[in-house]
């Protein structure tokens, strides 16, 4: 009882900081564009309503916090339990340890977390990531903020050098496309053409991106070639082409932003670039 009551003071005490600090960068419009329809096609833009913090600033802070950060949202969340649990038994591929030790190996066990199949947790972690930035209640309320800082780290420390890279995302829905968008959430896209159409072809993009990891020797599918974008990499769309089954989007790296930065401790750099909003529609 004493456990379940401190939870909830942290919670409370959680959603205060959060509203006390949260940037007033314009949220609840931006939120309002990023929920609209355009000809009944969902509108992929700048996604100003997802958590993209980039924890710029406070990574040493969040070191100390992650123990007791993952534990308890571990007990919150029962499909975070169960797929963080899965991960530990069935990624062992090229492991020399049981446990993960430090920062490293707890961000391969959560890239595996996220790309397992079974059970499909990256579908309830990406709906809430797309929406965990709108307010402090919004962030408050989600429970995978260890998961998000986890893989965040992966995508921005795993880097040894800068480089793009080619890579391909399908899908089977028909996208309306902002001139330049970000996905809001950590998203797969394959090296392989061939893999990424077996996903869709209804909107079909053709990506170089600059920020993107490749995860394929941590992924639960190691034969997908798997390159894994954060949810601040800026997209430019350079053209639209209909195809028989829908459409190709060819879009290049335009860098990253953040409107959200170390929300978790409330305090992080001021450096980090915020995004504009762009509103030119590809349908």
């Amino acid at each position: 009882m004493h456990g379940i009551q401190m939870e909830e003071r942290q919670c409370v005490a959680l959603f205060l900081i959060t509203f006390l600090v949260w940037p007033a960068q314009g949220v609840a419009m931006n939120g309002y564009r990023e929920m609209s329809k355009s000809r009944s096609n969902p509108v992929l833009n700048m996604a100003h309503s997802s958590l993209d913090d980039q924890y710029d600033g406070c990574l040493k802070n969040m070191k100390e916090n992650l123990t007791s950060l993952l534990r308890i949202e571990l007990g919150v969340s029962k499909s975070y339990k169960e797929a963080w649990e899965n991960a530990l038994l069935n990624c062992q591929y090229n492991r020399t340890w049981m446990y993960p030790r430090n920062l490293e190996e707890l961000s391969e066990v959560a890239i595996c977390t996220y790309t397992q199949n079974d059970p499909p947790f990256y579908s309830e972690f990406n709906a809430a990531t797309r929406k965990a930035g709108k307010g402090p209640r919004e962030y408050a309320d989600y429970r995978f903020k260890s998961l998000h800082f986890l893989l965040t780290y992966a995508t921005r420390f795993w880097r040894r050098e800068v480089s793009c890279q080619r890579v391909y995302r399908g899908t089977k829905v028909n996208f309306s496309i902002g001139q330049y968008f970000r996905f809001g959430q950590f998203t797969s896209t394959s090296e392989k053409k061939k893999v990424a159409s077996f996903f869709g072809k209804v909107t079909f993009f053709n990506l170089v991106s600059c920020k993107g990891i490749d995860i394929n020797e941590v992924s639960s599918f190691r034969n997908e070639e798997e390159v894994l974008i954060p949810p601040y990499e800026i997209f430019e769309v350079k053209s639209v082409n209909d195809t028989v089954k829908g459409k190709t989007v060819h879009a290049v790296s335009a860098g990253s932003c953040s409107n959200h930065n170390c929300l978790f401790m409330g305090e992080g750099s001021k450096k980090t670039k915020g995004c504009d909003d762009h509103q030119v529609l590809h349908f």
